[in-house]
């Protein structure tokens, strides 16, 4: 068997698992507004950040093995992390579209603030976690100093700095999609104005609107933008694509399952085809299409609980497990026996996760 058909075949045992163990095991706080959310989109976010894990999980073995991040990975194994971190992109942009069309009134700074809560204290976290790998492994000398310094400074920044030839792939260089997050972030307020039609004067809100034109027009890649734009369409077309999946179930069937192979097999990382393809299966599942209910599934909605956690820190797993502790060993074509690393991984990654969540993530999110 190819590379591809062992990977796919060990991720879907592993997601499997994840979700019935996630399911009994891990117990997550009451939320008050969990009727209100859609748990297919919870189920999604779950599937993702395991696929990412897999996708990390190839790259390393190119980088260990063949010498190159990625090295002779394929358009699925590509996929696994491109289609991931699209439809983490279009998610994101649709619920917080549908936020500013709800509410014609919105506190802009209580809205940065609590952003500034859910995704900095756990970032802040893995960063110190990196730092003391960095400083139990690699000598750290007085003339470091300024090198430090600019990588505190850059990795804060979300930007990914190698200090002491290391850091670049700790976290699997995660950090660059959280430029793209914020920027959106940063632009919301105008995005408001012009759907209520009324000019904000919250200083928040001005200042958030300068961060965007500096971070979109000089420090960021606008082919990304595409995919936080098409969750547009995505809102407005909501009540025919609810009629389809009302009147139409069997043909709504028949369309995702072949798209769904199609995208992952036969599209182009962030291709024009890839992004309109996407848009259309997302706005399926943002409105209700669950794949039989699989989406539905409580061990995956738990998981979607983590999976900002899980991305963030299954790269360091990667990292420790085969870089630190040297668990494989490389260079010699032995990829059956690596794949049999994946549930470990699996473990390791959501068991840090659910720590880092119940850990950190929770209770400075309840912080007033």
């Amino acid at each position: 068997m190819t590379h591809t058909i062992i990977l796919l075949i060990a991720t879907l045992i592993c997601i499997t698992l994840a979700a019935v163990a996630c399911k009994y095991l891990f117990r997550q706080p009451e939320n008050p507004h969990a009727d209100a959310r859609s748990h297919q989109l919870d189920g999604l976010r779950g599937m993702l950040a395991c696929a990412v894990i897999s996708h990390h999980f190839y790259y390393t073995y190119g980088w260990r093995e063949l010498g190159g991040w990625g090295k002779n990975g394929t358009l699925m194994i590509v996929n696994l992390g491109a289609i991931s971190v699209s439809l983490f992109f279009l998610m994101s942009a649709y619920l917080h579209l549908l936020k500013i069309c709800r509410s014609p009134e919105i506190n802009w700074l209580e809205f940065y603030i609590a952003r500034i809560k859910r995704i900095y204290p756990l970032y802040i976290a893995v960063f110190l976690l990196v730092l003391a790998i960095v400083f139990l492994t690699k000598p750290v000398h007085i003339q470091d100093t300024t090198a430090f310094l600019n990588f505190t400074i850059k990795w804060l920044l979300f930007q990914n700095v190698n200090f002491q030839n290391i850091t670049h792939l700790m976290i699997a260089g995660v950090q660059w999609t959280l430029v793209y997050e914020w920027a959106v972030y940063a632009i919301l307020p105008l995005i408001h104005m012009i759907y209520h039609r009324k000019i904000h004067f919250q200083a928040a809100a001005w200042i958030a609107i300068g961060l965007a034109y500096w971070v979109i027009g000089y420090h960021s890649d606008l082919q990304y933008y595409w995919l936080f734009i098409l969750a547009i369409p995505v809102l407005i077309l909501a009540k025919p694509i609810q009629g389809c999946l009302k009147h139409y179930p069997v043909i709504v069937h028949i369309i995702m399952l072949p798209l769904t192979y199609y995208l992952f097999f036969k599209t182009i990382s962030y291709s024009w085809e890839q992004r309109i393809l996407l848009a259309i299966w997302f706005a399926f599942v943002a409105h209700g299409y669950s794949f039989a209910n699989l989406l539905n599934h409580k061990g995956l909605v738990k998981l979607g609980d983590l999976s900002y956690a899980i991305y963030l820190v299954h790269g360091l797993v990667l990292f420790m497990w085969f870089g630190v502790l040297e668990m494989f060993i490389f260079k010699k074509g032995n990829f059956v026996g690596y794949v049999w690393h994946l549930p470990v991984i699996y473990v390791m990654s959501i068991t840090l996760a659910y720590l880092g969540n119940q850990f950190v993530e929770i209770p400075f999110a309840r912080k007033k």
